[in-house]
């Protein structure tokens, strides 16, 4: 097992995410190969690196989108080992999921509920939220993404943008302490992407852990705590944004920047 690389420790307070040894593979294809990672509470850690390194592989894995074929991972408190029995590792997925929202690269909105419904369905139907409760949240929600007057509105009639907005409220609206983010501005217009990176800004700054897979390197170099390289299943490079920028150590790292900076 590799060295676990983290960022600075606070030594009263343990990582709210740890990865050990995570591998996965798709027959014969060994997609993740071994990696080891903490993230700490209020950190931001974001993924980056050619299109089938394992990036979003790896996110998926971390709330059991995709089942790891080897390793361990812990989010908050709740450990899950591969191929542990199904019966204990479904009751520690569901736990993991509740403590661990996802924004996807497509939207995944309901098409048959309008945006307040789609935000109400998992806190009432998963956590037991009333509808009352829910609701009201909802509405705060809706009014902090800046989409009050749209909680009417059904997914065909909101822009790309707006139904991401969406999404990020109903992820939030089941109250997770960390938010994974896979390549959530990839499906979007140019001219959309600022009005989601900037509420992903907001939730960085109000102190929300967070995971994320994006090919927005303003985001990265801006928001970021630490930034890794992911190529061909590994860690290539893993380093705060102002050294991993401007004085890689990995000469995988200077030819990824140099073909997208």
């Amino acid at each position: 097992m590799s060295e676990v690389i983290g960022p600075p420790t606070d030594e009263t307070e343990a990582p709210i995410i740890k990865v050990r040894d995570l591998h996965k593979y798709f027959g014969p294809l060994h997609v993740i190969q071994g990696v080891d990672l903490d993230v700490q509470p209020r950190e931001v850690v974001v993924i980056i690196g050619p299109s089938g390194g394992g990036k979003s592989t790896f996110l998926r894995c971390l709330n059991f989108l995709e089942e790891p074929s080897a390793g361990v991972i812990e989010v908050d408190g709740v450990e899950i080992r591969a191929r542990e029995p199904v019966r204990e590792q479904r009751r520690h997925i569901r736990e993991i999921r509740q403590k661990a929202g996802m924004v996807f690269q497509q939207f995944n909105l309901f098409p048959h509920m309008n945006a307040l419904q789609n935000i109400i369905e998992a806190p009432v139907t998963v956590k037991g939220m009333s509808k009352e409760e829910a609701v009201a949240k909802a509405e705060e929600l809706l009014n902090w993404v800046g989409l009050s007057e749209k909680r009417d509105e059904y997914p065909s009639r909101l822009s790309g943008g707006q139904q991401q907005r969406v999404a990020i409220a109903r992820a939030l609206c089941m109250e997770p302490k960390i938010m994974l983010f896979d390549e959530p501005t990839s499906a979007l217009d140019p001219e959309l992407i600022g009005e989601v990176v900037d509420v992903m800004e907001r939730l960085a700054d109000e102190g929300m852990t967070m995971v994320v897979v994006t090919h927005e390197l303003h985001f990265a170099q801006d928001v970021a705590d630490r930034v890794i390289l992911m190529a061909d299943g590994v860690w290539a490079e893993m380093a705060p944004p102002e050294v991993f920028f401007t004085n890689p150590k990995e000469d995988r790292t200077r030819q990824f920047l140099a073909h997208i900076l």
